[in-house]
């Protein structure tokens, strides 16, 4: 098993309180982590660290390889004396690489010339001279300016440093992270510009095909993602190289890793480009069971928990059984239904209160809980906790209680998601697990 009783906490970085737009790896992320070990938590769960397209979604991320500059902690840069007191402006973080560059820290020009850090400041700096329009778009895919290249790699170097930190401070806490790998990537992404066989594209590079689900409990058209799907065929004849080097990164980033929309590996919703909604899809055969058996072939074990929500078939079901994931349990979910027990859920699974696509259990109380009987946060928490899964995650929102207002994303629209912040770091609150 992946995990042996234990509690875990769901928070993105980007929500960590701080003086910036968004949350950073500097003081305060490591505050919350000193919290976490106080309360009683072994597992750190997060979202994709991917740097986003547009908005804010990390599920549309310009790399699955790359870390979002956002999260860089400027306190960690001024300290190292790359940014001073006199600094300020849009531009800080490329201000700070442009003096380490010329200092060339230790360990930089070996980080330059790994494989990833080289596509991708390719990549971002070819976006940029480009006018960040989508790739297929560009006026030319020649080589970018080398100086700019150079300022994207040190700003990764940056981010990786800020992140092997968080690590060694969470080990030293008894804590594991679990982190998250959206099955599709964003078509205007390094990802897809340097692989696009493995896509469906047109012979002009842009999707022939894209990706979603068909109407759910989500939404009644369906929820159009857009990002291009996968030729599983083109990636079985490379030995599916490019998702062993996508797996590969995330076992060095996290110590487990959520996989969202399993589903999609035993079949898939497939929409023809153009579509106005998710309607029009059809079911096609993912790569089943050989897809797994052959990153296991190469990484070893995979410490994998299988998103498995949404219409769940018993194909579904027996892919996950065969691999050997933990499954998901929701809470929100599974209160609505007659027949649930909460003695009767899988030991080897993963129960949330809620996701970061549900409203927050306050809010879900207020709209459909309080007419099943439910009118506590308190006591749904403390069923996750009490249960037989293995591991219990309960977001933030749901430690502390709070309403809809501070929910972290509603699926099928596009506004207002993915800022939600938390002010300050809480007083220690007792999340431990007994028998």
């Amino acid at each position: 098993m992946l995990f042996r009783r234990e509690t875990g906490v769901l928070l993105h970085p980007t929500s960590l309180p701080g003086p910036g737009a968004s949350g950073q790896l500097g003081p305060h992320a490591e505050q919350f982590i000193r919290w976490m070990g106080d309360s009683g938590v072994t597992v750190w769960q997060i979202l994709p660290l991917s740097p986003p397209v547009f908005g804010l979604s990390p599920y549309q991320a310009l790399s699955s390889f790359a870390i979002n500059p956002a999260l860089i902690s400027h306190e960690q840069l001024s300290a190292q004396g790359y940014l001073s007191a006199s600094d300020s402006g849009p531009s800080l973080l490329e201000t700070a690489a442009s003096r380490a560059l010329k200092s060339n820290p230790d360990g930089f020009n070996s980080f330059r010339e790994t494989g990833w850090v080289k596509s991708w400041s390719r990549f971002a700096a070819a976006r940029e001279q480009n006018r960040k329009v989508p790739w297929n778009m560009w006026r030319s895919e020649g080589d970018p300016p080398g100086d700019r290249v150079a300022v994207h790699a040190m700003i990764q170097f940056f981010a990786c440093q800020q992140w092997r930190n968080i690590r060694n401070l969470c080990a030293v806490q008894g804590i594991r992270i679990l982190g998250d790998i959206p099955i599709y990537t964003a078509h205007d992404s390094a990802d897809v510009f340097f692989n696009r066989e493995i896509f469906k594209l047109d012979p002009g590079g842009a999707p022939s095909a894209v990706a979603g689900v068909p109407p759910d409990y989500f939404s009644r058209t369906g929820q159009l993602w857009g990002n291009p799907v996968y030729n599983w065929k083109a990636s079985a004849a490379t030995g599916h190289r490019w998702w062993a080097a996508r797996m590969r990164r995330a076992m060095s980033l996290y110590d487990a890793v959520r996989i969202d929309h399993f589903r999609g590996f035993e079949s898939y919703w497939e929409i023809p480009a153009g579509s106005a909604t998710a309607e029009p899809g059809r079911w096609v055969p993912g790569p089943g069971k050989q897809f797994f058996e052959k990153l296991t072939l190469e990484l070893g074990p995979l410490p994998v928990v299988a998103e498995d929500l949404g219409i769940i078939t018993d194909e579904v079901r027996k892919l996950r059984v065969d691999c050997g994931f933990p499954g998901m349990t929701v809470l929100q979910f599974a209160l609505q239904n007659k027949s649930f027990s909460l003695d009767k859920v899988d030991p080897s699974s993963v129960i949330y209160t809620g996701t970061h696509d549900n409203n927050t259990t306050a809010g879900w109380i207020r709209t459909t809980g309080s007419a099943l009987g439910y009118s506590s946060v308190s006591r749904i928490r403390e069923m996750a906790l009490a249960s037989p899964a293995e591991l219990a995650v309960i977001p933030m929102q749901d430690v502390l209680e709070m309403g809809s207002r501070s929910r972290m994303n509603t699926p099928a629209t596009s506004r207002g998601n993915w800022t939600w912040r938390l002010h300050s770091i809480p007083g220690t609150v007792d999340l431990s697990r007994t028998g």
